[in-house]
């Protein structure tokens, strides 16, 4: 089932990218490559592994009101190996990363799941902040984009409303009571009494939210992930010539585009990027062959640094914890 989920979600990547690219010049996009001012670049793709760094350190907050603290360089690799697997398996990485913190620090993994779907509904909300940020400061481009995510979604126009995405979610919610329910009711049963324990023990770190100690802290690096995140993408266009020009409220507003490409269940956001970048661009009112080209090198750059700084970080955390349970046994 997991080879078949991949190959399923590797095609809808490569569909994508296809669906993106298939208009694009492959020589437009190599000399603009061969053009790449290497220093921005470079500080582009090491404000990838910055961000990565800043979200380990705020992973060690969250764990805190759970009576749990590790080494901030194993958060941060443990980050980093999350992110790598992401790219090879999406939706992945999540877990792949509190199975390694989980072995090199003996904290409960379903504690640690806790904390990470907390951390995605914090991302989620300054998404929606940052959103409205750029919709204030872009909000003819937003609109634009919009429109041409909308139509290339349903391939025509449609004035009927569809209601389908509020039934499957009163389904879910509705599901989620009654399994809460049953396991509350068959708790008793050492197999469902493990489950039971698995779930308080994710809502145990969901919890931490409302314990936290250093509250002004988890803002501000918050705050420095997205900060990253933007600069990241500004960085990148002062790389290229033809984007060198563009202002801060475009690298804002490009961030924003970017990231409803990455909530597609891609490997690393493979084609989905790629296609709302090209949006995002026209939308700005430039060449959609730019956004195109800039999508790609900005992807390859981000990917390569993923996988070089979570392979790194894996054998890191790998060999720390062989080396302590030695220590431990002798």
């Amino acid at each position: 089932m997991k080879i078949i989920k991949y190959i399923v979600f590797l095609a809808i990547g490569l569909g994508l990218a296809w669906y993106a690219s298939k208009d694009a010049d492959v020589d437009t996009i190599w000399n603009a490559a061969t053009q790449l001012n290497w220093f921005w670049a470079v500080l582009s793709m090491v404000l990838s592994y910055v961000a990565m760094i800043i979200r380990g350190y705020r992973w060690n907050i969250l764990l805190e009101p759970l009576g749990y603290r590790s080494r901030n360089s194993n958060n941060v690799h443990a980050v980093a190996f999350g992110y790598m697997m992401n790219d090879l398996i999406p939706r992945s990485g999540e877990l792949a990363r509190c199975a390694l913190l989980s072995r090199a620090e003996e904290i409960p993994v379903d504690k640690l799941v806790g904390t990470v779907i907390l951390e995605r509904i914090v991302d989620m909300l300054t998404l929606l902040l940052v959103i409205g940020l750029a919709t204030w400061l872009q909000a003819d481009a937003i609109h634009a984009l919009w429109d041409q995510i909308t139509a290339a979604k349903a391939g025509q126009p449609t004035t009927e409303k569809s209601y389908t995405i509020y039934y499957v979610l009163i389904a879910l919610i509705g599901l989620g009571i009654l399994g809460w329910w049953l396991l509350g009711k068959l708790q008793h049963i050492a197999f469902f009494a493990k489950i039971k324990n698995f779930a308080d023990g994710i809502f145990d770190g969901i919890k931490s939210i409302l314990k936290l100690r250093q509250k002004n802290k988890f803002i501000l690096l918050t705050l420095g992930i997205w900060g990253a995140w933007l600069l990241m993408a500004f960085f990148m266009m002062k790389a290229l010539p033809a984007t060198s020009s563009l202002t801060l409220a475009d690298a804002l507003f490009f961030m924003v585009a970017g990231s409803f490409g990455m909530i597609v269940p891609t490997q690393g956001g493979l084609g989905a990027y790629h296609l709302t970048s090209k949006f995002g661009f026209i939308a700005l009112g430039l060449d959609g062959a730019l956004g195109l080209t800039f999508a790609w090198i900005s992807w390859v750059g981000k990917t390569i640094v993923e996988f070089i700084v979570g392979a790194i970080g894996f054998v890191i955390v790998d060999q720390r914890t062989k080396r302590n349970s030695n220590a431990k046994t002798s």
